[in-house]
C-alpha cells in the first residue's frame, strides 16, 4: 500500500474530450468498482474519531458500520471481464507516483444531506485523478447507471454521462463519506457540536486500491492495492 511523476506533461497535454470510447459491455451484469487512493493510517484514526461523535447524535457512521474510508479517484461499472485489466493498469499507474502530502480540510453536509470528510486538493492529486480517468474509462461499461444522488447537481450528471461518474476532471472533489443520506436535522446539530470545530489533519497518499462497492460507492474489502514509491 509505491517512480517520478511520469504522467504529469501528459495528463496536461490531454484532453477529456480526446478519452478513447469505452470497449461494449459485453456481460451482464456489470460491477461497481472504486479505484480509490489510499491514506495514511492517521485518516483512520481521525474518521474514527468523528465516527465517535456521530453516535453521539445518534448516528451511525459508515466507519462504524464497517465500511473502509477511503478517497475516489474513479468509480464506475466494469463488464467482468475487465477487471484483469482494471487491476494492470492501476498497478502500472501506481508505479508513475511517489507518496505525497494532503490534508483533511473540513467536514461538509451536502445538499442531499449526505455527509463528507473533505480532502484540499492539489495539483498533485488532481493529476493523479484526472489521469486515472484517462487511463481506466475505456474499460468502463457503457450504460452504467445514474446514482440517484447525482440528480441534485445538474453538471455532475453531464459529467457522468460522459465518462461514466460524476466526479471527474473539473468536478472532481476529494473526500471520505461519513454518512449517505440521512436525517437533516441530526446532521445540521452535529454540524454544530462537532463538524464546524474540526481542525485540519495532515496525511500522506501511499497508494491505489481497487474495491467492488455498494450503491452508494462503499466498500468492506480491497480486492488489490498497489503502493506508491516512498
Amino acid at each position: 500500500m509505491f517512480k517520478q511523476h511520469l504522467l504529469a506533461l501528459t495528463c496536461l497535454c490531454i484532453s477529456p474530450a480526446v478519452i478513447a470510447t469505452p470497449l461494449p459491455s459485453l456481460a451482464s451484469p456489470t460491477t461497481s468498482y472504486n479505484l480509490f487512493l489510499i491514506p495514511s493510517h492517521n485518516v483512520d484514526k481521525t474518521v474514527s474519531t468523528i465516527s465517535h461523535q456521530l453516535k453521539k447524535q445518534h448516528l451511525s457512521s459508515l466507519y462504524s458500520q464497517g465500511y473502509l474510508p477511503h478517497i475516489t479517484l474513479y468509480l464506475t461499472e466494469y463488464p467482468p471481464q475487465n477487471l484483469k485489466s482494471l487491476k494492470q493498469q492501476a498497478q502500472q499507474l501506481a508505479t508513475q507516483w511517489h507518496s505525497f502530502n494532503l490534508t483533511l480540510s473540513n467536514i461538509e453536509s451536502t445538499k442531499g444531506d449526505w455527509l463528507m470528510l473533505k480532502v484540499s486538493n492539489t495539483p498533485e492529486l488532481q493529476r493523479l485523478a484526472d489521469t486515472a480517468a484517462i487511463t481506466i474509462a475505456p474499460l468502463r461499461a457503457m450504460d452504467p447507471k445514474v446514482p440517484t444522488w447525482v440528480s441534485h447537481y445538474p453538471e455532475k450528471l453531464a459529467a457522468f454521462q460522459r465518462y461514466g461518474s460524476p466526479n471527474v476532471f473539473t468536478n472532481f472533489e476529494p473526500h471520505i463519506t461519513l454518512l449517505p443520506q440521512t436525517d437533516h436535522q441530526k446532521l445540521t446539530q452535529f454540524m454544530t457540536n462537532y463538524g464546524d470545530k474540526f481542525h485540519p489533519v495532515n496525511f500522506k497518499a501511499l497508494g491505489i486500491g481497487i474495491a467492488a462497492v455498494n450503491n452508494n460507492g462503499q466498500t468492506k474489502a480491497v480486492i488489490a492495492h498497489y503502493s506508491f514509491t516512498k
